[in-house]
């Protein structure tokens, strides 16, 4: 593994000296940040970038991390530097929108604004047309609310994947490198239920300014009885069957998801690059079952040549 850090012409291969290196992502998060302690560190300075390479050799298809420090701690004792770094998304809750208005599609529109800031940002359409001025606000804070709003009405969950400097709104699950973590590898595992994010009735209201002109009500009869009644309410937009949006909704947001924690251990150079929103496969102890999990967070660590990532998994049935 390589961990360089550049600013303009300066470059330090820190690898040797790095004595503790973490990363982290979790679901809704539109940059990884990463940590690391470095023994007698050269002058680095903030708003230096850092590289992490899974790989010896300092290819891009190797690259998983690409972004600046942005807080740096030297000991005036020892010389020894605590720096956290995030990736170039950072810099999209840095900045702000004017106000503007949205009318298209809002994955389309999404993607138009943040490029319109010299971004290199790309995005797929997400099914539901925006119709509204917004006012302003950070980039993240723009992207948070119509990522949320395509779960609310479509029931799609959607991450960023970068590459250098290159940033790609993806589906949950559409990565294009799926890990698969033997039974073996798992240092500890733990599975179970979670009714956090479940919603046994769905509401969807449609509006013509602050009046309600059409609404409908979906519930799972079942499972109110079961797990008690939750509401929530979603605002169709510019959709007018309201009714058939809530059936949709419902169905998904009724789902009691199964989740699991597990601790694996590998050396896998291309699962380096694992990060909430994707999906890893795992052979079960039978070596036989193969089952499908979505990634919603992961804290990460290398040391010695091995990678020790800790996972929270979900799967939706």
């Amino acid at each position: 593994m390589k961990v360089i850090y550049g600013k303009e012409q300066t470059r330090y291969d820190l690898s040797l000296a790095v004595t503790e290196l973490s990363w982290s992502s979790s679901r809704g998060q539109i940059a990884q940040q990463a940590e690391l302690k470095i023994k007698e560190a050269p002058p680095l300075q903030t708003a230096g970038f850092l590289m992490l390479f899974s790989g010896e050799q300092l290819k891009e298809a190797q690259q998983f991390f690409h972004g600046p420090l942005v807080r740096l701690e030297r000991d005036d004792r020892t010389g020894d530097l605590s720096a956290t770094a995030y990736e170039l998304g950072w810099y999209l809750q840095k900045n702000e929108i004017s106000r503007t208005r949205l009318n298209g599609d809002a994955g389309t529109e999404l993607s138009r604004i943040i490029k319109a800031a010299g971004v290199n940002f790309s995005c797929p359409p997400f099914g539901f047309a925006v119709k509204e001025r917004v006012f302003p606000q950070s980039y993240t804070s723009l992207f948070t609310s119509l990522t949320e709003q395509a779960y609310e009405k479509t029931g799609i969950r959607y991450f960023v994947q970068y590459q250098r400097d290159k940033l790609t709104v993806l589906p949950e699950g559409k990565n294009s490198i799926v890990p698969m973590f033997k039974a073996s590898m798992l240092a500890s595992s733990s599975t179970g239920e979670s009714i956090e994010d479940v919603y046994t009735v769905v509401t969807v209201e449609r509006y013509r300014g602050d009046q309600v002109v059409s609404s409908a009500t979906k519930a799972n009869e079942s499972l109110v009885k079961q797990i008690g009644r939750m509401q929530k309410v979603i605002d169709a937009g510019e959709d007018k069957n309201v009714a058939a949006l809530a059936a949709k909704q419902l169905a998904e947001l009724s789902k009691i998801p199964r989740t699991r924690s597990i601790t694996v251990r590998h050396e896998d150079e291309q699962a380096a690059r694992l990060r909430a929103g994707w999906l890893v496969k795992i052979m079960e102890k039978n070596n036989q079952t193969i089952t499908d999990w979505i990634v919603t967070s992961c804290q990460a660590h290398w040391k010695g040549g091995q990678y020790t990532m800790d996972l929270q998994l979900e799967r939706r049935t």
